[in-house]
């Protein structure tokens, strides 16, 4: 195996130290419909599993180094009932007291706390060390 070794990546235009990409770049995302479920696009996930209403386990394609990795998340629901404002999806404990993990999620309503809920728009996202 060959190595290349620079301090920089450039396209000609724009330049960005290696540092940044090989450590600030996310080691996996995904954007899907949880109420369908119904994966848009990712990388280094291979699949989302739908544990039940409200909570999901996204499923890595290649495992994280470490235990200690960030992950954020982020959804909404459009075209639903109620505001898209009032949802929202992160690492949480759900009314049956499932502990979330780095790759479980739970998805509720800010107006109903303890109801779960599939919305159509998720997104996460994992920094960290690639195993």
């Amino acid at each position: 195996m060959s190595t290349l070794s620079v301090s920089n990546i450039s396209d000609g235009t724009t330049s960005v130290g290696t540092g940044y990409v090989v450590n600030g770049a996310a080691k996996a995302w995904v954007n899907f419909d949880h109420a369908t479920p119904v994966v848009r696009q990712s990388f280094n996930v291979s699949s989302v599993t739908d544990n039940t209403t409200g909570h999901f386990t996204k499923n890595y394609t290649n495992s994280m180094a470490y235990n200690d990795y960030v992950v954020s998340s982020s959804g909404s629901e459009t075209g639903g009932t109620g505001p898209a404002s009032d949802r929202f999806v992160g690492m949480a404990r759900g009314p049956s007291r499932l502990l979330a993990t780095a790759s479980q999620f739970w998805s509720g309503d800010y107006l109903s706390p303890g109801t779960g809920r599939d919305q159509n728009v998720c997104v996460v996202s994992t920094h960290g060390d690639l195993a």
